[in-house]
């Protein structure tokens, strides 16, 4: 092999870096950071306290340790746009794939097969590691860690000479000042430093690993906070309180896709396999098989450490192939496991965390945009309360907002974070929880079980009123915060009939909530849901209380069958969720669709048996099922209306009464 393998290995791995971190900006944490350094620019300074929040009722000591990254990505997202701010992102990671393979061709002591094989490694590893190539300031803790292994590796190396040795040191001290405020990572690059030094005692290389570590010791106060900056990342560091509730910042559990445990236990039975001779080169081989081996620690500790140890444990592994003997025989071979490696990555990357195709762009969906314009449009002075997955992206869209809780964990403390996320569940301690904090708008997740209990109290509460509605969020706004909001008055929150079923209702109310809920990216399932319901109402028994009858006239029954489809699209969107299946299986049923109304049915059971999917089945079975099954059906029905709570249940009423309806 020619050094040119090195060469295209190399440039090779960066353009397929650079690829696979071609994702649409969608994060929710991208938002949180834009919103701060958009904060950061309109002020012109960096604020010592927190300027978002109302948890107190005085600004609190805050240290954002991230403000140089929040301040960079939103002065790009502003002045050149979403696109601009990507492709940012994808030459760090271009740089950080190049990085990584010349690090494991310096490792190898120059052994040309290492790049190749190093490419390989790398793009078959990399898509585990996707999830952490979104617009986050992760991206500057993969990078910069690549730059000062680089860096320490010219330290070691007897052919620098001293002159050039003390300009590495300076470089990677003024890069430790960039990184300390830039991401919490840091201190990953004080670890580094220290392992390596300890390894360089007696060596040429100890006086200059010592100034360096001394540096960055010294880099740690070079922030607008002192030293709190590195205090505050030590304590949630260590604190298991966090690991709880953050799910990423705790280990491996079987909330998590399986192959976020088997990738480390791979990457990590791998270093153990090839180290001994990476060892045997010297000090700084030594020193990296150690970091590879307290690497794969920290990541069955932590999964924040998963694409770390996955990326930055590549080039030891691919050295430690390098240099055994039989690495001679894949000088043919290495070719064809770089190309394997590539339809692998390109392959697997969208079909991984984070479940995103290649491209990019802004498309806005799944976050509550329509929510943050009726704030904006109605609410002068927004308290808000929404989960963090929410609250992100609404600090960026209501400039004006202030919130309980946002994503910024550390600051708020475990206590705050749990007792909030906790109200959403208990109806008794949100209502607290409202009325103590003044919270005069909340956006609920009205697709998460546990906020049902919330969307319920805010729905029948008097105080409140149903602003907006989403795919996935409902707006609610307290009364006396706007006098200019036109709130909802027949749709419900979410996926909740509301008054969509009443005769009572008429076309120009559900018309006028139409209106209002607009036409968004994120209300692709809301509008089918609404449009579905509407065609319903006729056919409804009683509102949302007694079933859909079946149809008698073919108007009818093209009606039902048009609720079927819009109500397919929301269920496309949620597919199994139980109540849009519910009455997609009803609209079915009504139009004597048998076999679509059984799979719909089925469906809507999936999270267990509720009134409605029972009922619901049981007018399945008499509209279509033979004589020994109608039977049965008659013969529960009866049974359930002898129940004290089924005697007056208008739905069994009205089953049996129609029992002899079925289906031609």
């Amino acid at each position: 092999m020619s050094r040119g393998v090195v060469s295209w290995s190399a440039w090779g791995c960066a353009l397929a870096f650079f690829l696979l971190g071609a994702l649409p900006l969608y994060n929710i944490d991208a938002y949180g950071h834009l919103a701060q350094g958009r904060q950061i620019a309109e002020l012109g300074y960096v604020p010592e306290v927190d300027l978002f929040s109302f948890w107190q009722a005085t600004p609190q000591p805050w240290s954002n340790y991230e403000w140089a990254y929040d301040l960079l990505t939103w002065l790009v997202y502003d002045s050149l746009g979403p696109n601009a701010l990507i492709g940012l992102k994808c030459l760090a990671l271009a740089t950080l794939g190049y990085l990584l393979v010349i690090v494991a061709y310096r490792l190898s002591d120059e052994k040309i097969v290492a790049a190749p094989v190093s490419a390989a490694v790398l793009l078959f590893l990399a898509p585990m590691a996707r999830l952490r190539f979104t617009v986050r300031p992760q991206i500057v803790g993969l990078l910069l860690p690549a730059v000062l292994l680089m860096g320490i590796h010219a330290i070691f190396s007897s052919a620098t000479s001293a002159r050039h040795r003390t300009w590495v040191v300076a470089g990677l001290a003024a890069m430790q000042v960039l990184w300390v405020n830039m991401h919490g990572s840091h201190l990953l690059g004080l670890l580094i430093t220290a392992l390596f030094l300890g390894f360089s005692f007696r060596t040429h290389a100890f006086k200059s690993m010592l100034a360096l570590l001394t540096l960055q010791v010294g880099a740690t106060a070079c922030t607008p906070f002192g030293v709190s900056i590195v205090t505050d990342a030590v304590a949630h560091v260590f604190d298991p309180a966090y690991r709880d509730i953050v799910i990423e910042w705790g280990p491996w559990s079987p909330d998590h896709p399986l192959y976020l445990l088997l990738g480390p236990v791979v990457a990590a039975l791998l270093v153990l396999a090839t180290m001994r001779p990476v060892i045997r080169s010297g000090r700084f081989g030594t020193a990296y098989a150690v970091f590879c081996v307290v690497l794969s620690v920290m990541a069955f500790r932590s999964m924040r450490f998963v694409a770390h140890q996955l990326l930055l444990s590549t080039p030891l592994i691919a050295a430690g192939i390098a240099q055994t003997r039989w690495a001679r025989n894949l000088r043919r071979g290495v070719l064809v496991g770089v190309g394997a490696a590539v339809l692998w990555a390109a392959f697997m990357s969208p079909r991984l965390e984070p479940f995103v195709p290649f491209g990019f762009g802004e498309p806005r969906l799944g976050h509550a945009w329509a929510a943050a314009d009726v704030l904006n449009d109605h609410v002068t002075a927004p308290r808000i309360l929404a989960p963090i997955q929410d609250s992100w992206p609404l600090m960026f869209a209501v400039p004006a907002g202030r919130f309980l809780v946002d994503g910024r964990v550390p600051f708020y403390g475990p206590e705050l974070i749990r007792k909030v996320t906790n109200s959403f569940s208990d109806p008794s301690a949100f209502q607290d929880l409202l009325a103590h904090y003044d919270v005069n708008a909340v956006v609920v997740d009205h697709t998460r079980a546990g906020q049902a209990a919330a969307v319920e109290y805010l729905r029948r509460s008097p105080e409140w009123s149903l602003g907006q509605v989403q795919d996935r969020q409902s707006l609610y706004v307290r009364k006396d915060a706007s006098e200019s909001l036109q709130p909802l008055q027949v749709v419900g929150p979410g996926y909740h009939p509301g008054l969509l079923l009443e005769p009572s209702t008429s076309d120009v109310e559900i018309e006028r909530d139409v209106r209002l809920v607009g036409h968004h990216q994120s209300s692709t399932a809301i509008e089918g849901w609404i449009e579905g319901l509407r065609l319903l109402r006729p056919l409804a028994r009683d509102g949302d209380r007694a079933g859909i009858r079946r149809y008698q006239t073919d108007d009818e029954r093209q009606a039902a069958r048009r609720a079927y489809a819009a109500l397919t699209r929301a269920a496309e969107v949620y597919p199994g969720f139980t109540s849009i299946e519910l009455y997609r299986g009803m609209a079915a049923l009504s139009a004597c669709d048998l076999d679509e109304a059984r799979d719909a049915l089925a469906r809507a059971a999936y999270s267990g048996e509720t009134r409605g999917t029972a009922l619901a089945s049981l007018e399945l079975v008499l509209r279509g099922g033979d004589e020994s099954q109608r039977s049965a059906a008659i013969a529960q029905v009866e049974s359930l209306l002898t129940r004290p709570r089924g005697r007056d249940d208008p739905w069994l009423v009205a089953i049996r009464e129609g029992a002899d309806v079925r289906c031609p």
